[in-house]
Order: structure tokens, then C-alpha cells, then sequence
């Protein structure tokens, strides 16, 4: 079940049996694309596209929303793709593809225009605004309609080998906006993963819209889990010292929470969710993605170029809280295998930084997913799907 999907299903109105919803012929094969060769693709043909314009990045909320977003400045609406990985024969393969949020810049979105957008969206703003919550999950839910054209446009047995490999698209969507989303009417669901995103406070049915999710998509996972400072502390052998790692500057660097709404406790009762969905669905399909900062303490690797090594300086200074950090991740990640479930990291790190997570926990190799892989942060439009990453198949 970790694998993160189930085969294609149309649900359309269209003829009882689509060429999405056709059973994979008998010569089908899934799609083979290893890592080095679907980040080279990447770096080439995003290398092309402009950075994003300076001004953009100092709009405000309401101004962002309404000269980029309903302005429609960003290459393909804005939905581009990130590639993850998982093991296969010792091989890092292409598994699945993220959509993010980009404008013309591959690399990143405007800074902080659109991190101030998502805020002041959602409930991790205190009041957040009505007009731009509306605004912000009526772009969700295009993205769903925009991705499912997007496969529409692929040829049948495109979509066949992508059900064969369990090749999924995946979108974020906060836990406030599922409902929504359930409603859309889509061709190919079932090549559709969702993220449970951490921006919204979770609705008194989130339990039971979950297990309609995984009934309803090819997967559904839960977005950027961290622990809180108190939940790693819960793992150290006594009183724990704890002092943030430093930036080179000397500034606090990913300092853990005292509160935070996607943490362990959190994913706990999200994989119980799933384990009870399981029991009835076996072909539910669900992730735990463990967020950068917790992957700094986790495995040493954070975005930043100096995150190693403020990390390994941070983890001499402070053996008992390193220990403590991946004491409780390790746990974890093995509730969460227990039940079926992949966990991704979403960082790109070698597999020497895994190692000893893989002699820890030997089911977690086949089980773990990477997110950017050697293209790092670069990402790609949907529409450049087809004739750009598929087609590497053909090259392969």
C-alpha cells in the first residue's frame, strides 16, 4: 500500500470505459525513469525560463491575488511540477510528481508575495480574509481541473503506464478545502494524489472526509509533519538542553516549535485514520511527509547550502537533543510503515545520510520517497509533462 496508487478509473460521464479506465493491456509496462536522467531533462528545459519579476515579490495579499492570480501572469496558471523518488532495484526512480506553486521562475516563487498570500488565506492568519480564503482554494481546486486536462491530453497508453507504474500527480489541499475538492467532477482520479496541507484548522468530519479521499483518489497523504519541541524532548533520557543550530551568521536556525498544527500527534491520528480505511479499502494508498526543518535534525539535510554543516555542529553541541530528534522520528516513520503507509523526506539527500535509517529500518528502503532528487528545487510546467518527462521513456 505504500506504493501510492491503484489502477486508473474514469469517472466522467463519457463512455463506460475510457481509455483511462481500461484495464492496462497485457504488454503494458510502467514507466522506467531513473533520477540522473529526469534531472538532467529538468535542468534543461527550465534553464530557459526568466526569473520572476522583482515588483511581484512586494505585493500585497489582495494585490497578488488579483494582478498574478486572476491576472494570470504565471506560465501554466501557476501549476508546475517537482519530481519524487523512490528506490527500485537500487535505483532512484521517478515516482511521483508534485505540483507547486511558480510563476516564471523554476526555482522559486515571488518571495515573500505568495508565502504572505497563503497566510493571510488560511487559518495561519488569526482573521484571515474571507475574499482571499475563496481566492485561494478556487485556485486549488483549477489546479485539480488543470492537472486532469492534462492527462486528458496524454495518449491511453500513457495513462496505462503511468497507472502501472503508480505514477501519480500530486496537489495540496488544505484540510478545509477537501471537501471541496471531493466535489470536482475528474476524468482520472485515480492518477490524482492529494497533500494535506498544514495552513487550515482541521473540520469536525476531517476523519471522515479522509476515508472518502482514499476511497475517491490514487492516494492521499498528509503534508509537512515536524514535532513539536515538546514531543522530541518526550524522548530524552532525562531534563533536555536545547539550543537552536546557528546560521553561519549566528542566527537561529530552524529553531523546533512549541505548537504546530501538522505535528506528531497530529500524523498519529492521521495514520490511525488510515489504518482504519485499510482495514476496508487495501488499495487506499497514503504518505507521511516529514517536513525540511525536521529533516535537518532527522538526517542532517536542510534547503539552505549550509544546513550540513550548521546541523553537524549542532549535533555535537547537543548529543542528547540529536538523539532525542531522531529517536522520535524513527518511531514515527515505523507507526507509520506499520500500517502500510511511505514516508518521504522532503529534501534531497544522498543515501549515505539514510543509511542508517534503512539498518534501523530495513522495510523503510523500499518505502521512502525523496523530493527534488538532483534538480533540488527546480520545477517544471504541467503542460510540459507529455512531451518532456514521459517522453524519456522512449530515450531510456
Amino acid at each position: 500500500r505504500s506504493e501510492s496508487a491503484a489502477p486508473a478509473r474514469s469517472e466522467s460521464a463519457a463512455p463506460a470505459r475510457s481509455e483511462s479506465a481500461a484495464p492496462a493491456r497485457r504488454s503494458c509496462r510502467g514507466f522506467n525513469l531513473p533520477e540522473a536522467l529526469v534531472s538532467e531533462r529538468l535542468k534543461k528545459r527550465t534553464a530557459h525560463f526568466a526569473e520572476n519579476r522583482p515588483e511581484l515579490g512586494e505585493l500585497e495579499p489582495k494585490a497578488f491575488a488579483e494582478q498574478v492570480l486572476r491576472g494570470k501572469l504565471a506560465v501554466d496558471d501557476g501549476n508546475w511540477v517537482q519530481p519524487l523518488y523512490r528506490r527500485r532495484g537500487g535505483v532512484w526512480q521517478l515516482c511521483k510528481l508534485e505540483v507547486l506553486y511558480r510563476v516564471s521562475d523554476a526555482k522559486r516563487v515571488p518571495f515573500p508575495a505568495f508565502p504572505n498570500f497563503v497566510h493571510a488565506s488560511s487559518d495561519q492568519s488569526p482573521n484571515p480574509d474571507p475574499e482571499l480564503r475563496r481566492t485561494f482554494c478556487s485556485m486549488a481546486i483549477n489546479s485539480m481541473r488543470a492537472i486532469d486536462d492534462v492527462l486528458s491530453k496524454l495518449d491511453g497508453m500513457q495513462r496505462a503506464m503511468m497507472a502501472k507504474s503508480r505514477l501519480l500527480t500530486a496537489l495540496n489541499i488544505t484540510a478545509k478545502q477537501l471537501r471541496a475538492a471531493l466535489r470536482v467532477p475528474l476524468r482520472h482520479r485515480k492518477l490524482l494524489a492529494i497533500e494535506e496541507t498544514e495552513y487550515d484548522d482541521e473540520p469536525g468530519d476531517l476523519s471522515q472526509l479522509r476515508q472518502k479521499a482514499w476511497r475517491t483518489f490514487g492516494a492521499y497523504s498528509l503534508d509537512d509533519v515536524k514535532p513539536t519541541w515538546s514531543e522530541v524532548a518526550a524522548h530524552a533520557a532525562g531534563p533536555m538542553a536545547f539550543e537552536a543550530p546557528r546560521t553561519p551568521a549566528g542566527e537561529p536556525f530552524k529553531p523546533l516549535p512549541t505548537t504546530y498544527r501538522h505535528d506528531f500527534a497530529f500524523a498519529r491520528r492521521f495514520i490511525e485514520d488510515f489504518r482504519r480505511t485499510s482495514r476496508l479499502d487495501p488499495t487506499a494508498q497514503a504518505e507521511i511527509k516529514l517536513d525540511e526543518e525536521f529533516c535537518c535534525y532527522l538526517i542532517g539535510v536542510g534547503h539552505a547550502p549550509f544546513a550540513r554543516e550548521s546541523m553537524r555542529a549542532w549535533r555535537a553541541a547537543n548529543p542528547e537533543a540529536s538523539e532525542a530528534a531522531r529517536a522520535a522520528g524513527v518511531q514515527l516513520i515505523r507507526e507509520a510503515l506499520d500500517v502500510g503507509m511511505g514516508v518521504c523526506f522532503e529534501v534531497s539527500f544522498e543515501d549515505i545520510d539514510v543509511q542508517w535509517l534503512f539498518e534501523e529500518l530495513p522495510q523503510l528502503e523500499r518505502c521512502l520517497l525523496k523530493q527534488g532528487g538532483l534538480s533540488g528545487a527546480v520545477a517544471l510546467p504541467a503542460s510540459y509533462i507529455a512531451g518532456d518527462l514521459l517522453a524519456l521513456e522512449g530515450e531510456n
